[in-house]
């Protein structure tokens, strides 16, 4: 039997935005090189995620010998959505959710199948706002 392919839910930019900060967290200026070395991902990749996160108001990287990614934020106050939702944006189950009539409506007049990824994104949205990253923090 062939090995099993899985299908994540999350991309790997907003995984890697998560642990990053996570990472930040524990290290406190670190470079981002280090920072990349250290959770085995790709430096380039890893580099534009950092920037999405300083754009979001999450890190600032600070030049120079004692510089390195800092946090702006507390943790206690982000979530594991806030993180998503800041790398790509708001989250929804299904991309029919984002139009005012999906293609179902528009043939038929109705569309149950919305209502439904409707009520799983707000389960979705309010699971991944229950996760403070300050929980998720190594001691």
């Amino acid at each position: 039997m062939p090995p099993r392919q899985y299908r994540t839910l999350l991309k790997r930019e907003e995984s890697y935005a998560v642990h990053a900060l996570l990472y930040v967290a524990e290290n406190p200026g670190a470079p981002a090189a280090r920072i990349a070395t250290d959770l085995e991902l790709p430096r380039d990749f890893l580099a534009k995620v950092l920037r999405r996160l300083g754009k979001a108001g999450f890190v600032r990287n600070l030049p120079g010998r004692t510089g390195g990614v800092h946090l702006s934020v507390d943790l206690a106050e982000v979530t594991l959505l806030n993180v998503l939702e800041a790398v790509s944006g708001p989250l929804v189950v299904d991309t029919c959710q984002t139009l005012e009539r999906c293609p179902t409506q528009k043939r038929t007049g109705e569309c149950s199948l919305n209502a439904a990824w409707l009520a799983v994104g707000l389960q979705v949205r309010d699971a991944f706002d229950a996760v403070r990253l300050d929980r998720l923090v190594a001691s």
